[in-house]
């Protein structure tokens, strides 16, 4: 499982945002992420910060090193539908690479290796009657650094992969060739462990979810449909019908009850620690980029490229006492 699905998992099952080094912990315990590396909480850290910044994602970075799962929005039904269809796609396409023959299966394997980006001219399925234990070989160039010669082995069972089968790949392989294999199923603890054993040739494992999401990322065998949903965009709803922004259902709050700062105060935003702004006083005027807002909104639209953002849940301040970086609607000036 990669490091995005079992932070998924993770998240899905604590119901509350958590920091990645503890959701690195979690997966790890859980057996869902499986690496050889020395900083697992680094890689995971970097890749739900590259991610929440995608439109697409299903995080949101909550606070400084802490990430959620994405509130759902006003058309979570329409959300549900989509996940259930998207579901149900996922277990005929199980059920499918179970019933095709054995010889096209692996054809299927080597196409897949063709989209993940493998030279085409490279791929080739070994002879299916005498196949040595190697299924597929091949050449993947990883970003015009260096190519690397990769021999794959594939395995349509039901039953976890033993370490034995691992060791029979790793003395299958030729020179400078690294192994894979790719099953339906999943892999044991004993062959996790022999695949990133000290000393020896690492063998990449891809389980059944794995592959299904190969597939379905790289568009083999699938099709993804795109449909638009319209919501109503609020806050120009309240522009042009004369709402102030400042205008809040909370009652009145006392100037002396508010967090004591000083103006102009370094704001970062909720996405992306490292965009950061000025709030120049309490009735959310703010300098981005030299240049100067009437608004917390304003200023966050310009930061993202969003159509609409409520400024006083997008942008934080670090609170003076506390050291913790919370919303500026702490700051703010209720009329």
């Amino acid at each position: 499982m990669d490091f995005l699905s079992a932070a998924y998992r993770i998240l899905e099952s604590a119901r509350e945002p958590l920091r990645y080094e503890e959701i690195t912990r979690r997966a790890l315990a859980k057996g869902l992420i499986e690496t050889s590396g020395k900083t697992p909480e680094a890689t995971m850290g970097a890749r739900l910060y590259s991610d929440v910044k995608k439109e697409d994602s299903r995080f949101e970075h909550v606070d400084r090193a802490t990430f959620g799962i994405k509130k759902k929005a006003a058309i979570d039904e329409i959300g549900r539908r989509v996940q259930r269809m998207n579901e149900d796609t996922r277990r005929t396409l199980k059920k499918r690479l179970h019933e095709m023959p054995a010889d096209r299966f692996e054809a299927l394997i080597g196409e897949l290796l063709v989209q993940v980006g493998f030279a085409e001219k490279t791929v080739q399925v070994t002879n299916y009657s005498n196949d040595g234990g190697i299924d597929v070989r091949g050449v993947l160039n990883a970003g015009d650094v260096t190519e690397v010669n990769a021999a794959v082995q594939v395995k349509r069972w039901k039953r976890n992969i033993q370490a034995r089968t691992v060791r029979d790949v790793r003395g299958s392989l030729t020179t400078h060739e690294q192994g894979i294999i790719i099953t339906t199923s999943d892999f044991s603890k004993g062959a996790r462990t022999e695949a990133n054993a000290i000393g020896k040739t690492p063998i990449s494992l891809v389980n059944g979810e794995a592959l299904i999401d190969l597939l379905i990322k790289h568009d083999v065998g699938v099709i993804k449909e795109r449909h638009t949903v319209i919501s109503l965009d609020d806050e120009w709803w309240d522009v042009i019908s004369g709402v102030d922004e400042a205008e809040a259902v909370e009652p009145p709050i006392e100037e002396t009850e508010l967090p004591k700062v000083e103006f102009p105060l370094t704001v970062i935003a909720m996405n992306n620690p490292e965009v950061s702004a000025q709030l120049l006083n309490r009735d959310g005027q703010m300098e981005f980029n030299r240049i100067q807002y009437s608004s917390t909104s304003a200023a966050g639209k310009e930061a993202t490229g969003w159509k609409s953002c409520n400024g006083w849940q997008f942008w934080k301040y670090q609170h003076p006492e506390t050291m913790e970086w919370r919303f500026i609607d702490d700051l703010r000036l209720h009329h």
